[in-house]
């Protein structure tokens, strides 16, 4: 059988939110003795939802040829289509004046200030939470889903554009954050979003084995996910002899 690592691109749990914090915790201990009872060599990056989940940000594979990050780094208000859009950006755009100049344009340092502005922005929220009148929740419900239909149609440019500007060796530049997959091509650069098990409940799967990289729908089955029948696209790697995982590698 093969070696088989487990890659999650960030918000496995609800660590962001003190209310839930507790629980996402021990979710995320049982993840990690299910894998190790199944010999899965799990690794988990962070993103907005649990910011300080670990400092690991992004990975890079085959020599660069593949490049994976959670996503919220890609847009300076790291979820637009929130109604804290506007003060989230402004976090994040204080962490990055607060670094020096010369670490202004590099992706770790850039994907620091995101990762600072997540916190701040999470710990603000739960403290400075009131409800809604069912007005405003309407109001706001709308203005999001059209926020977010505007930025399911930009990500893909935006997510080329920044995968060519800081990571320009990629071939493959693999992200989750916005609930929408999907694969593009820009410029001979594939760009893939592996979707969510949440809204609107489309998750996908990268899968490298043997030196090829493919993309499957993940359906459900009760309570488990399975992978489709037949995968939705494949490419051959160019990097072939430089794999720094096992024969196969899962990335959610």
């Amino acid at each position: 059988m093969d070696a088989t690592d487990l890659i999650i691109n960030g918000d496995v749990a609800e660590l962001h939110d003190p209310r839930y914090r507790a629980l996402a915790a021990r979710q995320v201990l049982e993840l990690q003795e299910l894998c190790q009872q199944d010999g899965v060599k799990l690794t988990m990056l962070s993103g907005n939802h649990d910011p300080h989940l670990t400092d690991m940000r992004h990975l890079s594979l085959y020599k660069g040829e593949v490049f994976l990050t959670h996503g919220d780094i890609i847009h300076p208000a790291i979820s637009p289509w929130n109604d804290y859009a506007v003060h989230l950006q402004e976090l994040h755009e204080h962490a990055k004046a607060c670094l020096a100049d010369d670490e202004q344009s590099s992706i770790e340092s850039q994907m620091l200030a995101a990762q600072h502005a997540s916190h701040l922005k999470w710990n603000e929220f739960a403290a400075d939470e009131k409800p809604k009148s069912r007005i405003a929740q309407f109001e706001s419900t709308i203005g999001s889903a059209m926020k977010v239909l505007w930025y399911w149609n930009s990500i893909p440019k935006m997510a080329a554009n920044f995968a060519a500007k800081h990571v320009p060796k990629s071939r493959f530049f693999i992200f989750g954050h916005i609930h929408h997959s999907g694969i593009w091509e820009n410029n001979g650069r594939v760009v893939i979003n592996t979707g969510s098990f949440d809204f609107p409940k489309r998750p996908r799967v990268v899968v490298i084995k043997r030196d090829q990289l493919s993309v499957w729908k993940l359906k459900r089955n009760d309570m488990t996910y399975g992978f489709d029948s037949t995968s939705l696209a494949k490419w051959d790697l160019n990097n072939v002899q430089v794999s720094p995982f096992g024969n196969t590698l899962h990335a959610a």
